[in-house]
C-alpha cells in the first residue's frame, strides 16, 4: 500500500471512529454503518496470523497444516497459472468465530427487479450492502421490509477489500471443499486485479467468471479429466438454473411495467413465483434429482433474490467470449476487460452489445 492510500485510510479512520456514537440502524448507511465496517474488519485484521507462524509452530493441529499448504498452492497458482496480482492476501489465517464472512444485503421495491443502489465515498456506487454484523443486517432487513421493500439477506463465505488490506484466509473458508476453496480465492484475488467504479454486475460477472475457470482449471491438473468432468456437469446445471432465474425475472419485469392495479400484481406476482418452484421441480427431474439449489428455492426466494443473482451472472457470457477473444490469454484478457471498464458506462454496455453480435 503506498503512503497516499496509507494516510487516505487513516483519515477515513478517524472519521468513522468519530461518528461512531452517531450511528443506530435506522441510518443504514450512515455514521452507524460505516463504523461499523471499520469495527468489523478491523476484527478480522486483528485476528490474523502468518500461515509461515503456523506452519513452523508445532502445535498447529496437522488437519490446518494441510489446508493451510494447499491455500499456498492455490495462492501459487492464482498468480502464475492465473496471471492473478501478487499481494499479502490469502497469506495469513484467521478465525473469527463465526459460519460466514458478511452478510450481504439486495432490496428492490414491491413491483421492480431491480436492486437499491447505495453510493459511498471512494468505492462509488453498488447494488447491495454488506454487514460484519449478522443482527445489525437484520435490523436494516426489516427496516426495508416495512418501508414495503423485498429484500434478500443471504451468508456470504468470502469478499474482497480490493487489495487495500491483506484479506485472510478464515475459518469459515475451510470447511468447503478443496475445489470449492479454489474458487473462492481465485473470485476474491480477481476482485484485486479488476474493480470498476459504480458497476456491481461488470465487476462481479469478471469475478465470477475468472473464479469458476481457475476452478476448471485448478481441478483439472490436481485430480484429473474425471473430476474436472463433474466440475463441468456441475457449471451446467448452474447455467440452466440460472437461465430459469433470468427468465422468471424477465416475466415479473414485463408485468411489472404493464402496471396492474396493487392487488392484480401481487396475485401475478405470486403466480409467476409458484411456476419458478414447478419449473425448478421439473429441472431436479431432469438432473435426476440433484437438490443443489434446494436452499435457495425454499426460503422462497423473492424480486431480490432474483436481483442479486442476475447482478453476478448476467455478464457472464461476455467474458466468456472476451476470454475466447483473447485467445484464451489471461492476461490479454485482464487488458480487454480493464480496457472495456474504464469506457463511460453507456460507452461500456454498447461495446458489450456489440462483442456479444460477433
Amino acid at each position: 500500500m503506498n503512503i497516499t492510500k496509507k494516510w487516505r485510510l487513516v483519515s477515513w479512520t478517524v472519521l468513522f471512529v468519530f461518528l461512531a456514537l452517531l450511528g443506530s440502524c435506522s441510518s443504514i448507511t450512515g455514521p452507524g454503518y460505516y463504523s461499523h465496517i471499520l469495527f468489523g474488519e478491523a476484527k478480522i485484521l486483528s485476528h490474523r496470523t502468518p500461515m509461515t507462524k503456523l506452519l513452523a509452530d508445532k502445535n498447529t493441529p496437522e488437519e490446518l497444516q494441510q489446508d493451510l499448504r494447499r491455500v499456498q498452492e492455490m495462492r501459487e497458482f492464482a498468480i502464475y497459472e492465473l496471471k492473478l496480482p501478487v499481494s499479502d492476501s490469502f497469506t495469513t489465517y484467521a478465525d473469527i468465530g463465526r459460519d460466514y464472512a458478511t452478510w450481504a444485503l439486495t432490496a428492490t421495491p414491491e413491483f421492480s427487479v431491480t436492486p437499491k443502489r447505495w453510493c459511498f465515498p471512494v468505492i462509488g456506487c453498488s447494488s447491495y450492502l454488506g454487514f460484519f454484523d449478522e443482527d445489525r443486517a437484520n435490523c436494516v432487513k426489516n427496516e426495508l421490509v416495512t418501508e414495503g421493500y423485498d429484500v434478500s439477506l443471504r451468508g456470504v463465505l468470502a469478499f474482497s477489500t480490493l487489495g487495500w488490506f491483506a484479506d485472510p484466509v478464515m475459518n469459515m473458508h475451510l470447511r468447503v471443499s478443496p475445489s470449492l476453496l479454489a474458487g473462492i480465492i481465485f473470485h476474491e484475488t480477481a476482485h484485486e486485479r479488476l474493480y470498476i467504479k459504480d458497476d456491481t454486475a461488470y465487476n462481479e460477472a469478471f469475478a465470477t467468471f475468472v473464479g469458476h475457470k481457475g476452478q476448471f482449471l485448478w481441478i483439472h491438473k490436481h485430480y484429473g479429466n474425471e473430476e474436472a468432468e463433474k466440475f463441468l456437469l456441475g457449471e451446467k446445471r448452474l447455467e440452466e438454473f440460472s437461465s430459469l432465474i433470468t427468465h422468471i425475472r424477465l416475466k415479473l419485469h414485463l408485468m411489472y411495467l404493464e402496471k396492474p392495479p396493487a392487488d392484480e400484481t401481487r396475485r401475478l406476482k405470486q403466480k409467476i413465483f409458484s411456476e419458478l418452484h414447478e419449473k425448478y421441480a421439473a429441472l431436479k427431474r431432469s438432473w435426476g434429482g440433484y437438490g443443489g439449489f434446494d436452499e435457495w428455492i425454499g426460503r422462497p426466494p423473492n424480486n431480490a433474490d432474483l436481483a442479486g443473482e442476475n447482478e453476478y451472472r448476467k455478464l457472464i457470457p461476455f467474458f466468456q467470449k472476451l476470454f475466447e477473444l483473447s485467445g484464451k490469454n489471461f492476461p490479454a484478457f485482464y487488458a480487454k476487460a480493464e480496457m472495456i471498464g474504464n469506457f463511460s458506462k453507456m460507452e461500456r454496455y454498447l461495446e458489450i452489445e456489440k462483442i456479444m453480435s460477433k
